[in-house]
């Protein structure tokens, strides 16, 4: 069974030379939406006491942008051995080929009730409301995720979640 450091390893080789919206290696963004997303995960399992496995969602968190922004399948996934939870938490997480709205993708992530996923949007979303990662310009991508992090810990609050 594949570890973090396969994960991370995975996600390294599949984002090589990409820059993420801040025009930091991707990576980066990566390793800080792993690491909020295995410490929200550790609140959820210690203090709520609620059955998630903290290394299996930084797993995925390492490769939620995976398929959405590399050649790399699902198949790729599970060929280097990954879980199913964890395949199916990363493409939950992936953009649809077709184009709906944010708050679709929003709704329908919401709509699918797996846990993991809701704590590492959020992770994602907290990440992209860094005021390095979203231009001076574009408030209406502030508000966009503001809003979307409220909806997906609200959400998680459903399934028992108290963290922030």
């Amino acid at each position: 069974m594949p570890t973090i450091f396969d994960a991370h390893t995975f996600a390294l080789t599949a984002h090589a030379g990409q820059l993420d919206k801040g025009g930091e290696p991707c990576m980066r963004h990566l390793e800080r939406v792993a690491n909020a997303a295995q410490t929200r995960a550790g609140h959820a399992r210690l203090i709520d006491g609620l059955d998630i496995d903290p290394m299996r969602v930084m797993q995925a968190a390492l490769l939620h942008d995976v398929l959405e922004d590399t050649p790399r399948t699902a198949a790729d996934l599970r060929a280097a051995g990954f879980e199913a939870d964890i395949v199916e938490t990363v493409t939950l997480l992936t953009k649809p080929q077709s184009r709906i709205a944010y708050s679709e993708r929003i709704t329908t992530l919401i709509a699918a009730g797996n846990l993991a996923a809701l704590l590492i949007k959020m992770s994602d979303t907290e990440d992209n409301l860094c005021p390095t990662r979203i231009p001076p310009n574009a408030a209406f991508l502030r508000e966009r995720y503001a809003t979307a992090f409220e909806r997906l810990k609200a959400a998680a609050a459903t399934r028992g979640y108290t963290g922030r």
